[in-house]
């Protein structure tokens, strides 16, 4: 009687045992098809992630320092000002839009027109032909003297982006509405004179790791929320005090 309790509970035992095995390589092949699939996952992404995420630098942060402007392309205020405040805008951009009609005209108030800072503006044309028309519109206006009106015309104008707005023909008519030279402006926009301008400037802002718009930079320090005016104060005055 007990030899064959002995032998049931053998065969059990057995069979408990190859239970447990058999799950154990079930979980074994499923973790290894599992990162199987990560794998073809990790090649896929990187074979179509777009390139100029991969090749440049990555996103500027409070510790980020470039050389402070120098040029006095698209700038206002005293040339030897001791802030220079750079905002790396599209002309698309509601972002922009709202830094415009917000922290410019008060930067512009409170320090640009006392002599503290100098403004400038750089071309980060990303949302589209519109954004690329509109900013080589602007230099076409900054040929005539006139990039500041047209600066706050755009912003002004804009309604949505790539729907219109900033086609070629209503661009020329902002020309117009300004009363700029509006043969030579046509002539100037026709002829693509300043799109490499404003791809070369959307470059060096990528290549100082500008990912969106308005980017924001005091006496070369990018500046973190930099489309509030009180975060842009607070930097300015810092720059000030040094």
């Amino acid at each position: 009687m007990s030899t064959k309790q002995k032998t049931s509970t053998s065969k059990l035992t057995r069979r408990q045992e190859f239970a447990i095995q058999k799950k154990r390589q079930h979980i074994i092949n499923r973790l290894i098809r599992y990162a199987a699939g990560l794998a073809v996952i990790g090649v896929i992404t990187f074979a179509f992630w777009p390139k100029s995420q991969t090749t440049a630098p990555n996103a500027p942060t409070s510790s980020t320092l470039l050389p402070v402007e120098v040029s006095l392309d698209k700038s206002t205020g005293e040339e030897n000002a001791p802030v220079v405040v750079v905002e790396y805008g599209d002309f698309q951009c509601p972002a922009c839009q709202q830094f415009f009609q917000t922290t410019v005209e008060q930067l512009k108030t409170e320090y640009v027109q006392t002599g503290k800072v100098r403004f400038v503006f750089r071309q980060f044309a990303f949302l589209g032909d519109e954004s690329q028309w509109a900013a080589e519109a602007s230099e076409c206006a900054n040929e005539q003297g006139r990039f500041w009106d047209y600066y706050d015309k755009l912003y002004v104008e804009q309604n949505g982006e790539n729907v219109g707005v900033f086609s070629k023909d209503n661009l020329k008519q902002f020309a117009v509405d300004l009363e700029l030279d509006a043969t030579g402006f046509d002539q100037c926009l026709d002829s693509g004179r300043y799109a490499e301008k404003v791809k070369q400037e959307t470059l060096e802002g990528q290549q100082s790791g500008v990912r969106g718009t308005p980017s924001v930079f005091v006496n070369g320090q990018y500046i973190e929320n930099g489309g509030s005016f009180q975060v842009v104060k607070a930097a300015v005055e810092a720059a000030l005090d040094k």
